[in-house]
């Protein structure tokens, strides 16, 4: 399986026959390089590795080394990348003014079965609106002004990430537009709680679910690519995220104040929103 790549509007690697268990690793020595070049100005690096996505492949130093197959081992070589990644930037002395996140976009894509990775506790994956296709871990890394080894099940999201690296550069968030994110940097600095106390879950444009506090309200339920099964829901069906994750026991009933809070919040969202050009239309050619 040769693959190439493309740097800028560059075309590498188009005829080298490179295995794309190699992939990986190209991708890492492009951040270093990137992250060693000489500049006067910060910068922003967007590493995203097209790895645990389907199809999986590892380098020869990561292929069999790992308890849990071929995702395992993609998975530790991940995890090397971002050691290597981070050693970098102590080894040029940035460590302390720069600010690392690291996440990822979605549940695991459960019809691919080991290959898909996996929620743990949490229910479904990739496409559905429960919490084991929409909750990611996010790390934030900052030498000196993050507190190391802290856990918060405090709310965020990845549109935060715009308004807090914004706020942190010290430029001004946009005010010609509603700007969905919020500024993370009291809950990262330590200085009080995440300002999000509300999530609103979409698949494509249609609004399925709504979190308020530790409460989350389903509407409309859909399991996860590959089973188009859908389900409406009036009233909604309602979990505690506190007591209970994996979204088992609805308490719908025992609740009705929280859901009339949750309508509440869902009129105030939808009386702001304005519907956008489709970009997966725009892009794709429409007999795709």
């Amino acid at each position: 399986f040769p693959y190439s790549y493309w740097k800028g509007e560059t075309r590498v690697a188009a005829d080298l026959g490179l295995a794309q268990g190699e992939l990986t690793a190209e991708l890492t020595r492009q951040a270093i390089a990137f992250i060693e070049t000489p500049r006067e100005r910060p910068f922003f690096l967007y590493l995203a590795h097209n790895m645990p996505h389907v199809p999986l492949f590892a380098s020869e130093r990561f292929s069999g080394k790992s308890a849990r197959g071929l995702y395992g081992d993609v998975v530790e070589e991940l995890d090397w990348s971002a050691g290597q990644v981070l050693q970098t930037l102590r080894d040029e002395g940035l460590a302390g003014k720069t600010l690392v996140i690291f996440s990822s976009d979605n549940g695991p894509w459960l019809i691919f079965d080991t290959h898909g990775g996996s929620a743990g506790l949490l229910r479904d994956g990739k496409g559905s609106t429960w919490e084991g296709g929409m909750r990611e871990p996010g790390i934030f890394w900052w030498p000196g002004s993050i507190q190391p080894g802290v856990v918060t099940q405090e709310i965020a999201c990845t549109m935060d990430v715009f308004t807090t690296i914004l706020t942190l550069a010290g430029a001004p968030v946009p005010k010609d537009r509603v700007i969905d994110g919020l500024d993370l940097t009291p809950l990262l600095l330590g200085a009080g709680p995440s300002p999000r106390t509300t999530m609103f879950y979409y698949r494509c444009t249609q609004r399925y679910a709504m979190r308020k506090g530790a409460f989350k309200a389903h509407f409309i339920t859909r399991a996860s690519y590959g089973n188009d099964k859908t389900e409406t829901h009036d009233p909604p069906l309602l979990f505690n995220l506190n007591h209970d994750p994996p979204e088992k026991f609805d308490v719908a009933k025992k609740h009705p104040d929280v859901i009339k809070a949750i309508r509440t919040e869902i009129a105030a969202h939808q009386a702001t929103m304005k519907s956008g050009e489709n970009q997966i239309e725009k892009t794709l050619p429409k007999n795709h």
